[in-house]
């Protein structure tokens, strides 16, 4: 068996350059872009006040403090938002599945491509044992490989998010981690899966390719619309504070819960969306403002008066006032208002969601590496 996977890294020796140095070189930048974040040393209330640049003169003069701190916040959102930072976060969430595409296409179909399958089965006594060695090459060349760029995933989303535990955290969690080992597992066993299926590599990378990506685009909302709805429980203020929920400026934000779904009630009964309006429309007291005087600017007036169409269920006026409308519910307890409760799967269970969807993967590359098993001994060889 070591003969056959020896052998394997040495046919598809290519494949196997390319895609440990390509994983290298992404650890190494990520790790790179992270330091570059860290070595800013923002304070973590620097980044929770920057509001963009905008100061408020209504504030009172700006201390020293204040504007070096905003500056230090300004160039921590600069360097997030620039292009090698796209660009490396892009490539982090795509090389699994490309790395699994790139090993699986050919691991089969180019033996049967070039006629030398039929030799190999009958030097392997067995074509499972033949493909049985190839794969295990594959499975021991991506496994470490990707562990390492989610661990350097996982240490760049600490520095992004410099207020949230990235191992208690859902933010960009299939993206980073111990999730990118069970994607490229998944895309290289449906990709070795369809290459012994088709018995050409072309085919195999193209419909790879398809599939792939678009299970990973659909994943997210499959799992957050249909299996993990019925875990989500009612978002906790005190424990979401307590979890790392941070909130920052224009410049982005981080959350250690994942949300799921929301609900409305009113007076502690479930209402429906139409219903919240026909509660603000029915409740809701809106009177015209005056017209802003020459010497107060439109935007001016604008935020400090805002129209119906900014009021969730304000009724509509036929003709709009210079100064648009004022809207407010004077006589209503604001307990008996509607209220809207967040369901959420809180950070404190990342490890186990992380195993759940982990496993999912898993059995899906198990159901793919069965069909590629079943399906060898019947293979023709050409």
């Amino acid at each position: 068996m070591l003969s056959r996977i020896r052998l394997t890294f040495k046919q598809h020796r290519f494949e196997t350059i390319a895609v440990a140095a390509v994983c290298v070189a992404l650890t190494a930048a990520a790790l790179i872009e992270a330091y570059r974040l860290n070595s800013l040393n923002v304070p973590l209330s620097c980044l929770q006040t920057y509001q963009g640049g905008f100061i408020d003169p209504s504030q009172g003069p700006v201390t020293a403090a204040q504007a070096h701190c905003n500056e230090l916040a300004k160039s921590f959102f600069d360097t997030t938002r620039s292009l090698d930072m796209n660009l490396v976060q892009l490539l982090l969430l795509l090389v699994p599945l490309i790395a699994g595409i790139v090993v699986g296409a050919p691991l089969v179909a180019r033996e049967i491509e070039q006629g030398t399958a039929p030799l190999s089965w009958a030097l392997s006594g067995s074509r499972r044992r033949w493909l049985l060695g190839k794969v295990l090459a594959g499975v021991l060349l991506l496994a470490p490989l990707m562990l390492a760029v989610g661990l350097a995933a996982n240490v760049l989303e600490g520095a992004l998010n410099p207020g949230l535990n990235p191992y208690a955290s859902f933010s960009n969690y299939l993206g980073r981690g111990v999730p990118d080992v069970f994607w490229a597992l998944a895309a290289f066993a449906g990709t070795f899966a369809l290459g012994t299926l088709f018995g050409r590599t072309m085919p195999a990378l193209v419909v790879a390719l398809v599939v792939c990506f678009f299970a990973r685009a659909a994943w997210d909302a499959g799992m957050t619309h249909f299996v993990l709805r019925p875990f989500a429980v009612q978002q906790d203020q005190q424990d979401q504070q307590q979890s790392g929920i941070v909130i920052y400026g224009p410049g982005g934000s981080g959350s250690a819960d994942m949300y799921v779904y929301s609900k409305s009630f009113i007076d502690g009964k479930e209402v429906t969306d139409a219903q919240v309006n026909d509660w603000y429309n029915q409740n809701m007291v809106c009177a015209p403002m005056p017209a802003p005087t020459s010497g107060a600017s439109a935007s001016s007036t604008d935020l400090s008066s805002p129209d119906a169409s900014s009021s969730p269920g304000a009724p509509a006026a036929p003709d709009n006032p210079p100064g648009g409308f004022a809207c407010q519910t004077p006589t209503i307890d604001p307990s008996h208002m509607p209220q809207q409760v967040m369901y959420v799967l809180p950070g404190k269970w990342y490890w186990q969601t992380v195993a759940f969807e982990s496993g999912l993967l898993l059995l899906g590359a198990l159901f793919c590496a069965a069909i590629a098993f079943v399906w060898v001994d019947r293979r023709r060889p050409y």
